[in-house]
């Protein structure tokens, strides 16, 4: 894919690819500027250094807002080559940090080769700083942290000087979820949370990872919050009939159509887990063993 340079507003721009790359110029210091998430893999660092050289910028410090591999696989490469400090949440940092955790608790033991990709394992790098909520002055660039977890458990957005807010995975825009159906949550409660307390923001600009950058979002993120309570009661509906995590999955994955192979398969059960240790810890299910099976039933 393509890597091209966009300008949002003032010293706030974004490197646009599979997951958006969020960039904040150092105007006292353009060789320490920030950048937010760093792509999918070594190439994807390579070509951020590229273009932010391009510009006559370097990177001073990293920020990823959560641990997944499109987010933070550039770290390794970037360190590498320059003197930049690393910045992540505290939950994600040791995953960033131990990457082999990622598919180790998506199959909760050692797991399938198959599971042993790019995709869900990044190359380790050492996270210098964890990130505390507010604001903060990170190389010399006035900034905020944002907490906006759900999509992970400690994943966090950036709001630049510029009124910009780099999002992360915390809402995705409806023509992905169109496409895709069910988006990957670890936490329901937080995710909707995240999304109710992100309609009462007033950024300028939001810029979701994956999706259009949006200046109103309010009907993205009702459309984030519906496919959830939709499945929510998708599930429910399954759990007339007392059923296990394997079969709730497997409904799950014919209703949205999602693509069979082993990754994908691992990331729609870490779903289904969110929702129905949400939906126990709501009174909609309970749980019950049957046929030597741990399964839930709808109250």
């Amino acid at each position: 894919m393509g890597y091209k340079l966009i300008h949002i507003k003032g010293n706030t721009w974004y490197l646009d690819g599979a997951a958006k790359i969020g960039i904040i110029k150092n105007t006292k210091d353009p060789r320490r500027s920030i950048v937010i998430d760093t792509g999918l893999d070594d190439d994807a660092g390579r070509r951020l250094m590229k273009v932010m050289q391009e510009e006559g910028m370097g990177i001073g410090a990293i920020i990823n807002t959560h641990s997944h591999a499109d987010h933070c696989g550039g770290n390794h490469i970037i360190k590498s080559r320059t003197d930049c400090v690393i910045y992540a949440p505290s939950f994600d940092k040791g995953i960033i940090e131990y990457p082999e955790l990622e598919p180790f608790y998506l199959y909760s033991a050692y797991p399938l080769k198959e599971l042993d990709t790019k995709f869900l394992k990044a190359k380790g790098t050492r996270v210098d700083y964890q990130l505390e909520k507010g604001k903060q002055n990170i190389a010399g660039v006035e900034l905020e942290i944002v907490p906006l977890h759900g999509h992970t458990p400690g994943m966090i957005g950036v709001a630049t000087a510029d009124n910009v807010l780099f999002a992360g995975d915390s809402f995705f825009s409806v023509y992905i979820l169109e496409k895709h159906g069910i988006p990957y949550f670890t936490g329901i409660r937080e995710a909707i949370g995240t999304l109710e307390s992100m309609k009462h923001m007033h950024y300028e600009y939001y810029v979701p990872s994956h999706g259009d950058v949006l200046t109103d979002p309010q009907d993205t993120l009702n459309a984030n919050i519906k496919i959830l309570q939709d499945t929510m009661e998708y599930i429910a509906d399954i759990c007339c009939k007392a059923s296990d995590r394997e079969e709730i999955t497997a409904k799950l994955i014919e209703k949205f159509a999602v693509k069979q192979n082993i990754p994908q398969y691992y990331l729609t059960v870490s779903t289904a887990s969110a929702f129905l240790s949400h939906m126990t810890g709501e009174g909609i299910l309970t749980t019950l063993f049957e046929d030597n099976k741990l399964k839930f039933k709808r109250k």
